[in-house]
């Protein structure tokens, strides 16, 4: 019995043709080439539209920073003749009150997610490379 099997599978052995691993290969590497691009290209539009959110994000905080009197508060410390000195921590808890937290919150996010993203988009470039270079 397990000779007639032996005879059956050595005559049934499967023969690849001579470019199916070639062609398998091709379309990985095409698939990884097309995911690649996709991520460069999504991770970059990420990049810009937070690179222009910046701006706006930046006039935001600056006119919450003028109508929350942050910088009336500021020069009070250097133009103060020292009195200041003897109220500091009160001084800085006014400070950090009338700091606008929600823009800064954004425009640092803003910028967070700039960097992140180009990090990513700049991953993606340097395996490219290596995809193109094989």
């Amino acid at each position: 019995m397990q000779d007639k099997l032996k005879e059956v599978f050595s005559k049934g052995r499967y023969l690849p043709e001579k470019e199916l691993t070639e062609n398998i290969w091709r379309v990985i590497v095409l698939h990884d080439k097309r995911n690649l691009h996709l991520k460069f290209w999504t991770f970059s539009f990420i990049g810009l539209i937070s690179l222009v959110g910046l701006v706006p994000a930046f006039k935001i905080l600056s006119n919450n920073l003028v109508q929350s009197g942050f910088y009336e508060y500021l020069s009070l410390a250097f133009t103060s003749d020292g009195s200041i000195l003897n109220y500091w921590r009160d001084f800085l808890l006014l400070l950090g009150e009338s700091l606008p937290v929600m823009s800064i919150t954004l425009l640092l996010s803003l910028i967070f997610i700039f960097f992140l993203s180009l990090k990513y988009a700049m991953k993606q470039t340097i395996k490219s490379q290596l995809v193109l270079s094989f």
